[in-house]
């Protein structure tokens, strides 16, 4: 019989009354809500918007964050080489805003361009993060190597040298080509990451900006460009008007290029002349005085210095890129010294393509005062990139967090397998021990029958956190610490359960009993035909709550399951908190409520009965 009869709710005061409670109910769920959705859009974001808290993250609706999302990535999340390449001085990526206009013709023959420079002095963008995302490229480049081998890691390790023990290990080798001294390694690795950049898109490569690093060398040197003008005698506006020449300039940058030159620069991107070859065979003889002592050094056998071959740029590596860099820092005239960059070719480029400065601006729509203004669209290029790939972007963007979660959880030990034992077994466990002692308690008539009910309720008083010392001292006595009884068995009885099971058993008719009995049915046989099947309702209640418990509990299972092969879900997800950012902890969150939130949403109406059908008895 309802609370409110029929007649009663007509008046208009409890109508009231029951708008009021059903308005206080929707604000309860509201604001139960609107926490959920806040955690899984951030699980969408990355380190430029993960603190903007809305529900929907703007970059999926606007290309300005999309864009400032997109340059994140590109330069590895790393403001200062975004600074470098593009001369600004941004704090934070979401400072940056992307060109109101784009010169597409322009930016056309910068690809042009950019297509003919060699892949080796070629950097793949999207590659490195500092948030511990897995990068775009470096995912791709793993599946290249998977898909090669054919899934074989043994052979990969085997063939290219590497210790990895899965997959998610398997990274892009280390590649910085704005380094003074890089000189990668033509190991198998090397050779094979060379082969994937063929495959690569061009707008995952990008070149050195040299001129960059030229303003950021002065500005470290000097400070303000003010200061930088009364240096070099200048007249510079801004940073991002200073250019790199290709040869030592005349005044007084002409020390300071030097200096940058010899010490600082990129060694790959010099040349110098062929009237150095005199002065770098002299430079050998007086360091090594003999053939034989050369010869030594350098595993060659050339009967005189006169044989030496002259390398006009830097070799890659071993005894002779010391040496040759020995004679560019001390030895070579300055005014033997060229740089190839980029930037200078591109400026050759134009001029051969086009002639002169005037037909450059008129062809391609552009103002520049001389030749030595032209630099790259650097800006405009990722603006494009962006506007012609976004759906792309977007989409990457919206899957990787999620997709790096899955990774992490499917190459890390065996969470899934023994999260899905562990709740199988405890459900299992919990669905027989829990039954047949309120079946006991039920049936008999038993003088203790009440104390032992007050002393299952006792358990409830007491956290679980009081009882996991001595529960720990007694697994490991048993010598069950790392198996899966060490976390069965503690949890195969429940006072809650036995009480609400006892209630539910109590209020079943004596009659069928009654006849079963007479019929010659066993105790067992009115167990499992008459009471488990009346009382299904209240055993997925229960099922329910253990499969919660079981899925959700990490602090037990981290304490008995030492071996990190034994660990479950939660624990692996309880370790990536060490590491992982906060929106890559987000999406963990989501994907690991997926499981409890697809049982109760197929099992609502058992539950549901499990619930109203004890009150209504």
């Amino acid at each position: 019989m309802p609370i409110i009869s029929t007649v009663g709710r007509k008046q208009k005061k409890l109508r009231i009354l029951i708008a009021s409670l059903y308005l206080v109910l929707a604000v309860g769920a509201t604001t139960m809500v609107y926490p959920f959705l806040l955690m899984v859009a951030t699980s969408f974001t990355s380190p430029v918007d993960q603190n903007e808290f809305k529900i929907v993250p703007r970059y999926l609706y606007d290309d300005a964050r999309l864009y400032q999302k997109y340059i994140e990535s590109k330069y590895s999340e790393n403001p200062v080489l975004y600074n470098i390449r593009h001369g600004t001085e941004y704090a934070k990526f979401d400072e940056v805003q992307p060109p109101k206009t784009v010169n597409r013709s322009f930016v056309r023959e910068w690809r042009r361009f950019k297509s003919q420079l060699p892949l080796d002095r070629m950097m793949v963008a999207h590659s490195y993060t500092i948030s511990m995302i897995t990068p775009e490229m470096s995912r791709r480049f793993r599946e290249y190597v998977r898909h090669k081998y054919k899934g074989d890691l043994d052979r990969f390790n085997r063939e290219c040298r590497e210790t990895c023990q899965n997959w998610m290990e398997v990274g892009i080798p280390p590649e910085d080509w704005t380094l003074r001294n890089f000189a990668p390694l033509r190991k198998p690795k090397y050779l094979l990451f060379l082969e994937f950049k063929k495959t690569v898109p061009e707008r995952y490569l990008i070149t050195v900006a040299t001129d960059g690093l030229y303003q950021e060398y002065l500005r470290q040197r000097f400070g303000s460009v003010t200061a930088i003008n009364n240096a070099l005698g200048s007249n510079y506006d801004s940073r991002s008007d200073i250019r790199l020449p290709a040869r030592v300039p005349k005044g007084a940058e002409a020390h300071i290029w030097e200096t940058f030159v010899r010490k600082e620069f990129p060694i790959f991107f010099i040349r110098l002349d062929p009237d150095a070859a005199k002065r770098y065979v002299s430079f050998l003889q007086s360091k090594y005085v003999t053939v034989e002592a050369y010869n030594h050094a350098y595993q060659t056998n050339v009967q005189s210095f006169a044989q030496i071959r002259f390398p006009r740029m830097a070799p890659d590596s071993g005894v002779m890129l010391a040496d040759w860099l020995e004679f560019l820092e001390s030895a070579v005239p300055i005014e033997m010294v060229e740089l190839r960059t980029p930037e200078i070719m591109f400026r050759e480029y134009l001029v051969k393509r086009f002639g002169d400065l005037q037909r450059i601006n008129s062809s391609l729509g552009t103002r520049f005062a001389s030749l030595e203004q032209i630099e790259p669209p650097y800006m405009e290029n990722d603006w494009l990139e962006l506007l012609e790939n976004r759906r792309q972007v977007r989409r990457e963007f919206m899957v990787r967090n999620y997709r790096e979660i899955v990774q992490y959880i499917a190459l890390h030990g065996r969470s899934l397998l023994n999260t899905g034992i562990l709740c199988a077994a405890m459900v299992l466990t919990a669905l027989t021990v829990n039954p047949l002692c309120a079946y006991a308690l039920s049936r008999f008539n038993l003088r203790s029958t009440y104390k032992i009910l007050l002393f299952l309720l006792a358990t409830m008083a007491f956290p679980a956190e009081v009882s996991a010392i001595p529960s720990f001292l007694l697994v490991k006595q048993l010598h069950l610490l790392g198996t899966y009884w060490a976390v069965i068995l503690p949890s195969m009885a429940n006072g809650y359960s036995i009480f609400l099971l006892k209630g539910f058993f109590d209020s079943l008719p004596r009659e069928l009993y009654e006849a079963a009995t007479i019929d010659g049915a066993s105790e067992m046989q009115m167990y499992w035909r008459i009471t488990l099947q009346l009382c299904k309702p209240v055993l997925a209640v229960i099922a329910l709550g253990t499969f919660t418990a079981a899925y959700g509990s990490f602090m037990w299972a981290f304490l008995v399951l030492q071996d990190p092969k034994m660990w479950t879900l939660m624990v692996w997800l309880f370790q990536m908190q060490t590491w992982a950012p906060q929106f890559l902890v987000y999406a963990g969150l989501v994907l690991a409520a997926i499981p409890t939130l697809l049982v109760f949403i197929f099992c609502q109406n058992v539950i549901m009965r499990g619930v109203i059908i004890p009150t209504e008895k």
